[in-house]
């Protein structure tokens, strides 16, 4: 186990000064610093330190998330420092890497159960954010599921992550008009919330950016102030984006993991629709499909049935581990069996298991064997929103950089 040099110095303190003051003096500084702690190491990696200031008795803490992995539960208990009130636990951790976490004060230390089960929202009510942390997040509900309880998270991202440094509104950057519409499928025979924005800078025939799980990025964390300013950099052209919503997580479940009914439905109700309005451009080499996780799995599925329509695609940690009912693992890589003139970007969490970033891979090399491009990128960090936002920068500016 790697030793923070922080959380030896606070033991030699204790060994030499009152108890009392020498902990009112660490708590004072951790408050003043935030958490987790973080110290160097050497080039590559820091020391990460995750600390719980106990208030009432607790058997045990854990901390899930960041580089304390979801699936090693038992292994991510906090050490409770002798005579104190200081648990903490230290994490040697690339300085590249991006996270978010919960601490579970006496957790069951059992699995976690799948996302959206009555099991896993009970598991998750127990969850809590960090006091300390500076940059808490708070997703709404399960995903895509607006009647779920909210879930509070804590985030961090090292020196070395890939900067957020677009997603902030710019005073001096013009705002994209950003509108709401309910939008009816007949295809799919349902209706959801669609956002529509167009960038500030005026153009004919603007480039068009389809992108999945329109809630995520228009109210949790909202995707139009780094468009706005790539835009007004110049390193996105004029576009447009419409951003569908998934309705709800059975919904979700149903219609993202290669539903032939979804992919004609954005290609010949959504965009369509979306074109009426504001003259998006109708050439596949302008037009972007990209979504996260079932969205990455859709919009590559999409990319591969409508390559007419979808001349670039970005999947971000895409579920290519899904596969229908009583047939393989790997089944998308298997419709991988002709030329399509498109080019893919795919990326996955270097913290994301061992049964993502293999299939990513090995999707990958399936793509790069008939289409025009595949870019194939690893980050340091999860399953998680607040990366994909850090990450979405590259990857649109990899499609549609003028």
């Amino acid at each position: 186990m790697v030793v923070s040099p922080r959380i030896e110095q606070l033991r030699r303190d204790l060994a030499d000064g009152p108890v009392g003051g020498v902990l009112a003096r660490f708590w004072a500084e951790v408050a003043l610093v935030g958490t987790p702690l973080v110290e160097p190491y050497d080039d590559e990696c820091r020391l990460v330190t995750f600390v719980w200031k106990q208030d009432q008795p607790v058997e045990r803490v854990v901390v899930i998330g960041g580089p304390a992995l979801w699936w090693e539960i038992p292994d991510n208990q906090l050490e409770r420092l002798d005579g104190t009130n200081v648990w903490f636990r230290t994490y040697l951790v690339g300085a590249d890497h991006r996270g978010r976490y919960v601490l579970s004060p006496d957790d069951s230390l059992q699995p976690l159960a799948a996302a959206g089960t009555p099991a896993a929202v009970e598991r998750a009510a127990a969850f809590r954010p960090d006091p300390f942390n500076r940059t808490p997040f708070t997703l709404p509900g399960i995903e895509n599921d607006p009647g779920s309880p909210p879930q509070y998270f804590s985030t961090f991202a090292l020196d070395q992550a890939t900067p957020r440094c677009f997603a902030e509104p710019r005073p001096d950057v013009p705002r994209g008009a950003v509108r709401e519409a309910m939008f009816a499928s007949e295809v799919l025979g349902n209706e959801r919330k669609v956002w529509l924005w167009e960038s500030a800078v005026d153009t004919s025939e603007p480039a068009l950016l389809v992108l999945l799980d329109g809630r995520d990025w228009t109210e949790v964390l909202p995707i139009f102030p780094t468009l706005d300013n790539l835009v007004a950099e110049g390193l996105l052209p004029p576009m447009v984006a419409v951003l569908p919503d998934s309705i709800d997580f059975a919904t979700r479940a149903r219609e993202l993991p290669c539903h032939e009914g979804f992919a004609h439905f954005l290609a010949e109700e959504l965009l369509p629709w979306a074109r009426r309005r504001t003259g998006a451009t109708a050439d596949p080499r302008r037009i972007v499909v990209a979504g996260k996780s079932y969205g990455g799995l859709a919009s590559v599925f999409a990319g591969l049935r409508r390559p007419d329509v979808f001349g670039n695609v970005i999947a971000q940690s895409g579920s290519f581990w899904w596969s229908p009912p009583d047939d393989e693992a790997g089944w998308l890589i298997r419709q991988v069996d002709q030329r399509v003139p498109v080019r893919f970007c795919l990326d996955v969490g270097q913290q994301e298991g061992d049964w993502m970033i293999p299939q990513t891979k090995r999707l990958a090399a399936a793509l790069g064997q008939y289409a025009d491009e595949v870019l194939y990128r690893e980050y340091n960090g999860g399953h998680d929103l607040n990366c994909w936002l850090a990450e979405l920068p590259v990857e649109l500016r990899w499609a549609l950089e003028p």
